[in-house]
């Protein structure tokens, strides 16, 4: 299952009726993160914090499908991206903190570019930049912890049509890590 259809609402909104994310997770829980401010930080193509939320999300999936991967490589080299995101969907309750920080990482970048901040109606565009970097620095810690409690050699994503090691699988080869 692709990242983009397996993530997509698993960090919720919380206040806008609709069920709890599978995640237990709401963007607007993270400090300076309110359904108000999204609301009115949306432009006119976005029109609501729905708008900005499906928009942020999007583009938060496709960042975090190109980090995992990345990071997974770091221990495993894995060939098809395929592998790679049906692993991630695999191992969605441990990644979810990080993804959580991410998505809050581009609400802030999208808070700081709004054409419609003001001080009357958003946070700071300091404040912004100040969330946005603690939400990065925190999206790459959990991300790497995350990965490093992930068991690739117990996946089911893998084709183990024999009972060779992971390292010597066709399309998998296990490298020792340097840390």
């Amino acid at each position: 299952m692709p990242i983009l259809d397996c993530f997509t609402g698993f960090i919720g909104l919380q206040g806008c009726h609709s069920s709890e994310p599978e995640s237990g997770l709401y963007i607007n829980s993270l400090p300076g993160i309110t359904l108000e401010r999204m609301d009115k930080i949306a432009d006119t193509e976005q029109k609501t914090y729905k708008g900005l939320w499906d928009e942020v999300e999007k583009r938060a999936l496709l960042r975090f499908r190109t980090s995992f991967m990345a990071e997974l490589n770091k221990c495993y080299q894995i060939n098809e991206r395929a592998t790679v995101e049906c692993i991630a969907c695999e191992n969605k309750d441990l990644l979810a903190t990080s993804l959580w920080y991410l998505l809050g990482h581009e609400l802030m970048i999208e808070n700081y570019f709004s054409n419609r901040v003001n001080r009357y109606t958003t946070i700071d565009k300091g404040e912004a930049r100040e969330l946005a970097d603690y939400y990065l620095v925190q999206y790459e810690k959990e991300l790497k912890y995350a990965v490093q409690g992930i068991d690739v050699e117990d996946s089911d994503c893998l084709s183990n049509e024999t009972d060779c090691p992971l390292q010597q699988n066709g399309d998998i080869h296990f490298r020792e890590s340097a840390m």
